[in-house]
């Protein structure tokens, strides 16, 4: 793997150079990884579980943080890399063949693709697993402790209000890096590695809708069936909450 990046590239098919794309822009949300063979891509969302816990565990910014993601691309459909450089093609020869192959009505069945080299991001498990269980064992304040404060008058609306934005924060980003940990474990273990580490105990019935959400990422499995499926293990309050859930997105089957 390369451990850096060219600042600009000369196009391979006309003059233009370009810098890569090595994350999203200030104003957007997601940015695209072209196929270096062909114009396949992936679309990379700043909220996207690996790309979290690579910045939240690892502490990897800008260039590092793009050299990683790419390193755990799984090959495209038709044999290539996943390249942030697109195979040395600019943007704008990148989209003339998107449009050639549009017109002549190039394509084929659409059918599941893990975008995940799961054996690469695999070396990650362990760092993930202890960033996670520190959380679990964390003494950082939670919602019932800040509802008492503000109730009690220890704290006013104000502060009581920016305490539930950083608690909500905090407990999204814990949540996604569980889904990048999931994605790893696959389907046969990540549910009751969950149990038995006790993240249903702090995060409740969420974050088995998380981990389903992440599992449909890697391995093509519809979040109702998935949950339909783990339903069977639970009683109480998290089989009630899982039923509502599932009411609520598209009822049982």
């Amino acid at each position: 793997m390369v451990d850096t990046f060219q600042k600009e590239v000369q196009c391979t098919l006309c003059p233009e150079a370009f810098e890569p794309v090595t994350g999203p822009k200030e104003e957007e949300n997601a940015y695209l990884i072209y196929c270096s063979s062909c114009v396949e891509y992936l679309s990379i969302s700043r909220s996207n579980p690996v790309r979290v816990a690579f910045r939240e565990v690892l502490g990897l910014r800008g260039e590092s943080l793009a050299l990683a993601m790419q390193s755990v691309l799984a090959t495209c459909k038709c044999g290539g890399e996943f390249n942030h450089d697109a195979g040395g093609r600019c943007p704008k020869c990148i989209y003339k063949i998107e449009r050639e192959n549009r017109k002549s009505g190039a394509g084929e069945e659409v059918v599941f693709y893990c975008p995940w080299n799961i054996v690469e991001l695999k070396k990650s498990e362990a760092k993930f697993f202890e960033y996670i269980f520190n959380k679990v064992e964390s003494k950082e304040e939670n919602l019932k402790q800040l509802i008492d404060k503000f109730e009690s008058g220890q704290i006013d609306a104000e502060t009581y209000i920016e305490g539930l934005d950083s608690l909500r924060y905090r407990e999204s980003t814990q949540v996604t890096v569980i889904e990048a940990w999931a994605m790893i474990l696959g389907s046969e273990m990540a549910f009751r590695a969950a149990e038995e580490h006790g993240l249903i105990e702090k995060y409740g019935s969420r974050i088995l809708v998380s981990i389903a959400s992440a599992l449909e990422i890697s391995e093509g499995k519809a979040v109702l069936s998935t949950l339909n499926n783990e339903i069977k293990n639970w009683d109480g309050p998290i089989e009630r909450e899982l039923q509502t859930f599932i009411a609520k997105i598209g009822g049982g089957f």
